[in-house]
């Protein structure tokens, strides 16, 4: 009975820790996909105008290779407008930052000179901007 008692009290001890390793990898499945959903948004909404590769060229705007955690008005080269450099000390881009800036980029930063014809990057839904923010922070 002793054995069959530390058998019982062994499983009840593992159980918990091999739920919690499934719960990570359901986890990072999840972001992983959020990630590839994320890239493809950001190729169609942000490649013509901002660079997403390890290559960090400025074009239109600056590049979005390691924006996530980075002070608004930062890469060296990129000629960014007076408004942005003004927000430079109070902007870091999270993931409250960039949904707030994806969804009105005029709001949070008044006078900037990222176009839209609407409001917001055009056609990108609460679910898609947060995708693009897990591709954003995958950039480093």
């Amino acid at each position: 009975m002793k054995k069959y008692a530390l058998v019982v009290l062994a499983a009840a001890i593992a159980f918990p820790m091999a739920s919690v390793d499934v719960m990570a990898m359901d986890e990072a499945k999840a972001i992983k996909k959020m990630v590839k959903r994320g890239k493809k948004v950001a190729i169609k909404q942000c490649f013509a105008c901002h660079d997403i590769t390890e290559d960090k060229q400025n074009r239109v705007g600056p590049p979005l290779w390691g924006v996530y955690g980075r002070s608004a008005g930062a890469v060296e080269g990129y000629q960014y407008s007076e408004a942005h450099l003004s927000k430079a000390d109070s902007i870091v881009w999270d993931e409250t930052t960039l949904d707030a800036y994806l969804q009105d980029p005029k709001a949070l930063v008044p006078g900037n000179k990222m176009a839209f014809p609407v409001v917001g990057v055009p056609a990108m839904s609460d679910k898609q901007r947060k995708n693009v923010i897990e591709f954003l922070k995958s950039l480093k």
